[in-house]
């Protein structure tokens, strides 16, 4: 006996990707291709193994998205059997949900176990339930809903009812169901082989859905994967979309079926990673940035200047920033892959982070030093001002002085100019800054007055004590 089928799950129909229609559209487009797979390739059946829809409630255009896609099936005498994702189970109080509302319109046929007494009772298909199918002569396929925490009971349970199910006249049997396998993702729960296992003798294709990452064990179980990209992180598995499964049940040696994985058309994903340790200023980035992008955009070519194809641009920034955060512009990193790689999205996981402010146990010092220290280590964690941190950082307090003592904005503007101007100067032919490192007593260093009064000694203590960095708001202390 011979036969042909189409495997796909994780549709995900609807589901609107960054709040873009154009996203939208795509997972509508790619199952559409994959139904014209089905036709074009005469299968026998199409097995849907859960998600077809993202979310439980639809819209009519999702609903019209299904619906003509099934329709030409139907219309080309191809049977769709399905069984429920964990995406479009009925809410609890809902009579139907819109798998069921398709099962009873005759679009596909939907499977699942009816329980009776605490046990499934395994029955065959009649409109509108059942638990198996035959949608052709020797093929018969079981159906199992998505059971979440409940899987490994409900497999097991399934498996021993196929102990006393008849199987006269069936050469090839399918359990489809909507779970997973342990360890093919992190941190995604699923059954163990040996969980599995229960079904070894009952069937000899299990098709699974839910899980997003193509994956094949023993050639037994398998999962096609999302035909679309569901999240950037899926960008980095391998091609993924259909399982074309062809069923000779007179071959001598190993599976009766050979599986063959095909990819689907997607939108592509672009991931580019900048480690942002070696770049002393944005515009080290702004550069690094924009060669990679160029070198992506010439790999591209001109397909990402057609509409159907521009990439979504995933960019991860990770390490040290050695500048103040605020100096670099996420919206010049963003126009950047817009012009560079046309990117319909552009995704920005700003993981960075500056180096931490420290004030060692035992510090003392008066408001004034405590200023001028802070000031300092700031000046001189951000590389563009570094090799003058102490110029800078007694510029910032006369600036601030200015203001205190209600000089003009023009004076204070005068100041600000000349002095900087006197720091470019001293940088071209001085020997470069080194950072002051904290003494024991800082006061000694920084010009403290030792005859402060101990009340404001008391001041300064509690409020670094209630500062773990050593920072926080320090202008607070000077009102």
């Amino acid at each position: 006996m011979r036969a042909k089928f189409l495997h796909i799950a994780d549709c995900h129909l609807g589901y609107r990707q960054y709040n873009l229609a154009e996203r939208y559209n795509d997972f509508g487009r790619a199952f559409h291709r994959m139904i014209d797979i089905a036709i074009v390739e005469k299968v026998d059946f199409v097995l849907l193994a859960g998600d077809l829809f993202h979310k439980r409630a639809i819209d009519a255009l999702t609903l019209n998205q299904a619906m003509s896609a099934l329709e030409r099936l139907r219309n080309s005498n191809i049977p769709c059997i399905a069984v429920e994702g964990n995406h479009e189970h009925a809410y609890f109080d809902d009579y139907i949900g819109w798998m069921e509302f398709l099962n009873l319109r005759q679009y596909i046929v939907l499977l699942d176990a009816v329980y009776e007494e605490g046990k499934p009772a395994l029955k065959e298909y009649k409109r509108p339930k059942g638990s198996y199918f035959d949608p052709m002569p020797g093929v018969r396929v079981h159906g199992l809903r998505y059971h979440g925490a409940g899987t490994s009971k409900a497999v097991e349970g399934y498996a021993t009812a196929l102990c006393d199910l008849a199987r006269d006249g069936v050469e090839y049997h399918i359990f489809m169901t909507h779970a997973g396998v342990e360890g093919e993702v992190d941190q995604m729960s699923g059954l163990s082989m040996r969980e599995w296992s229960c079904l070894r003798d009952h069937a000899d294709y299990v098709a699974l859905g839910h899980i997003h990452k193509p994956f094949t064990r023993d050639e037994w179980i398998y999962n096609p994967g999302s035909p679309e990209t569901c999240s950037s992180a899926e960008a980095a598995w391998k091609e993924r979309g259909y399982y074309l499964v062809e069923i000779d049940t007179e071959r001598s040696e190993g599976p009766k079926h050979v599986a063959t994985l095909h990819a689907n058309v997607r939108r592509p994903f672009e991931r580019i990673f900048i480690k942002t340790d070696l770049y002393e200023s944005p515009e080290g980035i702004y550069k690094h940035a924009h060669d990679l992008m160029s070198r992506r955009a010439r790999d591209l070519g001109p397909s990402r200047l057609q509409e159907a194809t521009r990439p979504v641009v995933d960019l991860h920034l990770q390490g040290l920033l050695t500048f103040d955060r605020s100096a670099l512009s996420l919206t010049h990193l963003e126009a950047m892959a817009k012009d560079l790689l046309n990117a319909i999205h552009l995704l920005i996981r700003n993981d960075t982070h500056g180096a931490d402010f420290v004030v060692a146990p035992g510090m003392t010092m008066n408001r004034q030093g405590l200023e001028r220290y802070v000031l300092t280590d700031l000046f001189s964690r951000d590389a563009r001002f570094a090799p003058r941190s102490r110029k800078w950082a007694r510029l910032a307090l006369d600036i601030k002085s200015l203001s205190l003592d209600g000089a003009a904005p023009e004076a204070i503007l005068d100041e600000l100019e000349h002095r900087i101007g006197q720091i470019d100067l001293a940088a071209d032919d001085d020997e470069p800054e080194v950072s002051q490192e904290a003494p024991e007593n800082v006061g000694e260093d920084l010009g403290t007055d030792e005859g402060d009064d101990e009340a404001e000694d008391g001041e300064l203590q509690a409020y670094l004590a209630e500062t773990e960095s050593g920072i926080g708001n320090y202008a607070d202390l000077n009102g």
